[in-house]
């Protein structure tokens, strides 16, 4: 699946593909699920931070089973299915948004037979962007977190992790008619922002000392209104602006003085995934936490392959309950 000019969903095509040999390293994946993200829907108009090299193919993240590989590739066979992870951008590989794809083998990871491909798709993305928020500020026990935009993926999984590691979730949504949904998901407390002032409620559920942490992807307004239910220490920390359609037209409007004693920050994925040590350490968590129930990333929806234009118009609402995948049928 390709795009040969900007555009809206309508300019991805599928067309066909001769992939080159495998490099060293690399091994060839039959895509089974395929892991659909935002920014896929932004680099596709040249709204996100890399403009595109046309003609594009994206695809960060996938399940399959691998059907061949380079002679050096060791540790991977044939046969075994394998996760795809994010470690590269807009790209892994060749472009996960495919039926076969060249994929380096630092960016696998074996499926375990008791996991579907539809939850290990949802997962990784979610979980590695999560893990790197949740790490960039060591959240303590005790602590209060507040995620906005909390029923998407990643805020699933922020929500998820902040529990793990001890902390109250304060999860946020438009509207009330969505809270039960981060009830279920396990947040502590619920504001919906269209109706709700966020600053007094924080004050009264910590006692008037604010948020330790807060996870913002919405951005725009309501990036001063989480600043100032911030605590003085504390730290809001950025990782998209869904009120942008654009992510580099995107702009902080705080009052200087409300930055006292706190600090912002924008923060992406590949902080953690270009340093292999710290990788390593958040794919045995991810393991680990999803093994034992503690992190579960609830699926949206899963569409055909061929009907990636119309996932692409539902990216760009931004309402989803969780992730959304693509299935590939394999000829």
């Amino acid at each position: 699946m390709q795009f040969t000019r900007l555009g809206g969903p309508e300019v991805l095509e599928l067309a066909p593909l001769q992939l080159p040999e495998l490099p060293a390293g690399y091994v060839r994946v039959a895509i089974h699920v395929i892991g659909l993200n935002r920014f896929e829907a932004l680099l596709r108009r040249d709204h996100y931070v890399l403009a595109p090299v046309l003609p594009a193919t994206l695809g960060v993240e996938a399940v399959g089973t691998i059907v061949d590989t380079a002679p050096d590739v060791d540790g991977f066979t044939a046969g075994e299915r394998v996760a795809i992870l994010p470690i590269q951008s807009p790209a892994v590989g060749t472009g996960t948004y495919a039926t076969h794809a060249n994929v380096p083998v630092e960016a696998l990871v074996p499926v375990p037979a008791d996991r579907t491909d539809e939850q290990e798709a949802a997962t990784w993305m979610a979980g590695l962007q999560a893990y790197t928020l949740a790490t960039k500020v060591p959240i303590r026990a005790g602590d209060t977190v507040i995620v906005t935009a909390a029923t998407s993926s990643v805020g699933t999984a922020l929500i998820q992790i902040a529990r793990d590691f001890g902390a109250t979730v304060i999860a946020t949504t438009r509207t009330a008619a969505r809270k039960p949904e981060l009830i279920a998901l396990g947040a502590d407390h619920t504001i919906a922002t269209d109706d709700e002032n966020l600053a007094d409620i924080v004050a009264s559920i910590t006692a008037g000392r604010g948020a330790s942490v807060v996870y913002d992807s919405v951005g725009g307004a309501l990036l001063a209104e989480l600043v100032a239910a911030t605590a003085p220490f504390g730290h809001v920390l950025c990782y998209g602006a869904q009120t942008s359609p654009d992510i580099r037209a995107a702009r902080v409007d705080v009052p200087l003085v409300a930055l006292d004693r706190k600090s912002v920050a924008f923060v992406d994925l590949f902080e953690l995934v270009e340093f292999p040590d710290r990788l390593t350490t958040a794919k045995a968590y991810i393991a680990d936490a999803g093994r034992r129930g503690a992190l579960s990333i609830c699926v949206d929806r899963v569409l055909a392959f061929e009907d990636v234009q119309e996932a692409h118009r539902i990216l760009e609402t931004g309402r989803l309950a969780g992730k959304l995948l693509l299935r590939v049928t394999q000829n």
